[in-house]
């Protein structure tokens, strides 16, 4: 048995709700590396969404494939994504995260451009594949600045606002394929393609000299 300590552990301070999102949020503006890698992929998140909402009706529909057909693309974009992300890993510690995001993020957007224009199911699976393999990319090189940039002590709610602001987009997804007729969901997917190339390109064109993605 051990004695017990003299000292009184302090009671932790009652923090009002929100506190640590309104913490992670002015943390995401103080840093600019940060805040447009986040802005970039929020916008590609939103095509990203659009795509697995309306890839349904997009392969049963406009393919004529059945159901199955529809996991075995996400199942090869699953795939895709795991390559993917193994690969910048190793990427990262030789070429930097600039050079390997834009790299992933021009791929993004060629991909997902492509992909609402797919004449057949084949080249369909295909482009899912990279696009998938390419926001794989894009989020090891969020995850690498985030732990370099962010301070410890703001890491949780920082994180936490993160999470939240990339996942915004996916409801928004959802409620556009809903209230999008199936014979111009392909119209809808090029116009948030479109969106995600510019966020992209702002985004990385913005951060090509930034110290924090050049190390």
């Amino acid at each position: 048995r051990t004695p017990p300590s003299p000292v009184i552990p302090t009671r932790p301070s009652k923090r009002q709700p929100g506190t640590g999102l309104l913490t992670g949020w002015r943390t995401i503006r103080s840093l600019p590396a940060l805040g447009w890698l986040v802005t970039g992929l929020t916008l590609s998140n939103l095509a990203t969404g659009l795509l697995q909402a309306a890839s349904p009706v997009i392969v049963v529909k406009h393919f004529g494939q059945t159901t199955t057909a529809v996991g075995l693309v996400w199942s090869a974009a699953a795939g895709a994504t795991l390559l993917s992300v193994t690969i910048c890993r190793f990427a990262l510690d030789r070429l930097g995260m600039w050079p390997v995001g834009a790299t992933c993020a021009a791929l993004a957007s060629l991909a997902c451009l492509a992909a609402a224009q797919a004449p057949d199911y084949r080249s369909y699976l295909v482009l899912i594949a990279i696009l998938m393999a390419a926001e794989g990319g894009m989020t090891v090189v969020l995850r690498t600045l985030r732990s370099r940039l962010i301070p410890p002590e703001k890491f949780g709610s920082t994180l936490s606002a993160t999470v939240l602001i990339l996942l915004l987009p996916f409801p928004l997804a959802g409620i556009l394929t809903a209230l999008t007729p199936p014979d111009a969901l392909g119209h809808v997917i090029t116009a948030c393609a479109a969106l995600q190339a510019l966020g992209l390109f702002c985004a990385f064109a913005r951060l090509r000299t930034d110290p924090a993605l050049r190390t």
